[in-house]
């Protein structure tokens, strides 16, 4: 008989616990026998009727929260943050929005979020990260306060916002907002379920952990317990089914939406969703019809620089977005400001040079796993050999030295037994 799959190993591997018998959609909102726009396939129409709903979802949005009160909205170079901060500024005096961003200089969604602050006059609080301390007490608080198995030094990074602020201000978040949107679909829907989880797991997991035969047993383990009959109804597809039900559920949700603070996610609205998961499949890929109704909604705010434009306005065409690339392949050689020579693309930090860095990320880091080590539930030589050809340049195990300090955060919090 096969040995089961341990708690352990599934951490490492998806960086969350998926627990695939309890998938569920209860926690999304949304009306699955109703047929918004059935048998439409005009784009003008969907654009028209996408416009409305996202406006009037914003405005509902903000006055269910209150318009005395303070909202925050983290603002990056992307487009989830920008959308939602067009919906705040169409609704709300500027003295009641206040944009901050987290980062390091010289990234896109450092500077391009400062370029949009200032246009439209809006405060905005920054939170450098380029020598932040990475002290593993604080690290342990933001486990606590998950109280779900998500790598705490992602809870670490938003809570700088949170803990600045207090709760006493609504908080806005994008969660959700990229997936019902058309991230990532394929360009013709699986209806395998084992290919689905082929291109699922193709996505989500770990690199460099585990081999080919570990991720058969998962492949088996979803086919056999994932509630597919159960789920089927919602009329989603597979692929949808696999990300909303574990992804978003298991991994982001908990991450992005912090207990003890009011947080408004618009993008899980009901008539949004509505609308959204309703709309041809063809306008949905790649984003299609949610960047023309974000467009169409708030044109001078997407005519502004973005992050998945390669750092060029979102109008940009092909070529430009070429020269937008090439800048960001040459800006890490010639950048001495920034030793780690991180692309501008980088999230947060640069995790994969801080780790072979002195410095405050890889002590703490290296003190985790060395407490890891101790309890013995990880082979101590596979962790000595996944630090050292890292550190050596020889494989690239970001991720999973990373999960593996989170563990050990994780379980000196009582997250995990």
């Amino acid at each position: 008989m096969e040995d089961p799959i341990s708690d352990y190993e599934l951490y490492l591997y998806f960086s969350s616990l998926p627990r695939f018998a309890e998938a569920s959609l209860d926690w999304l909102p949304r009306d699955y026998e109703y047929a918004f726009g059935e048998g439409m396939d005009d784009e003008s129409w969907w654009v028209t009727q996408g416009v409305k709903v996202f406006k009037e979802m914003m405005a509902d949005e903000i006055a269910s929260s209150g318009t005395q009160v303070t909202h925050i909205i983290p603002l990056s170079g992307g487009f989830d943050s920008r959308a939602i901060l067009g919906g705040l500024l169409e609704n709300l005096p500027k003295s009641k929005i206040v944009a901050a961003t987290y980062g390091i200089p010289g990234t896109w969604d450092f500077e391009i979020s400062k370029d949009i602050a200032h246009k439209y006059g809006i405060e905005h609080e920054i939170f450098d990260l380029s020598n932040d301390k990475w002290d593993i007490d604080q690290l342990i608080a933001a486990a606590e306060s998950l109280r779900r198995p998500v790598s705490p030094y992602q809870s670490y990074v938003r809570h700088k916002i949170n803990n600045h602020f207090g709760a006493d201000c609504v908080y806005w978040t994008g969660f959700m907002g990229d997936s019902i949107g058309g991230w990532n679909l394929p360009n013709i829907p699986n209806t395998d379920k084992r290919e689905a989880i082929k291109l699922f797991l193709n996505i989500e997991p770990t690199p460099n952990y585990k081999d080919e035969a570990f991720k058969s047993k998962i492949i088996e383990k979803i086919l056999a317990e994932f509630p597919w009959d159960r789920l089927s109804r919602t009329k989603l597809s597979i692929d949808q089914q696999l990300n909303f039900c574990l992804r978003q559920n298991f991994l982001l949700q908990p991450t992005i939406v912090l207990s003890g603070f009011v947080f408004k996610t618009p993008f899980l609205n009901r008539n949004w969703v509505n609308f959204m998961l309703n709309a041809p499949y063809k306008l949905a890929l790649d984003q299609y019809l949610y960047r023309k109704v974000i467009q169409e909604c708030y044109a001078d705010l997407w005519k502004m620089r973005s992050a998945s434009a390669y750092g060029m306005p979102s109008s940009a065409g092909k070529y430009e977005m070429f020269f937008g690339k090439v800048i960001a392949r040459l800006k890490p050689l010639f950048d001495s400001s920034d030793p780690y020579r991180s692309h501008p693309r980088t999230n947060y930090i640069n995790w994969t040079e801080s780790l072979r860095h002195k410095g405050y990320f890889q002590d703490t880091v290296y003190t985790t796993l060395v407490d890891l080590k101790k309890r013995a539930i990880i082979d101590p030589r596979d962790i000595d050999t996944w630090w050292s050809e890292h550190l050596n340049r020889r494989t690239d195990y970001t991720v999973l030295l990373m999960n593996l300090s989170s563990l050990e955060l994780l379980l000196k919090a009582g997250v995990m037994a």
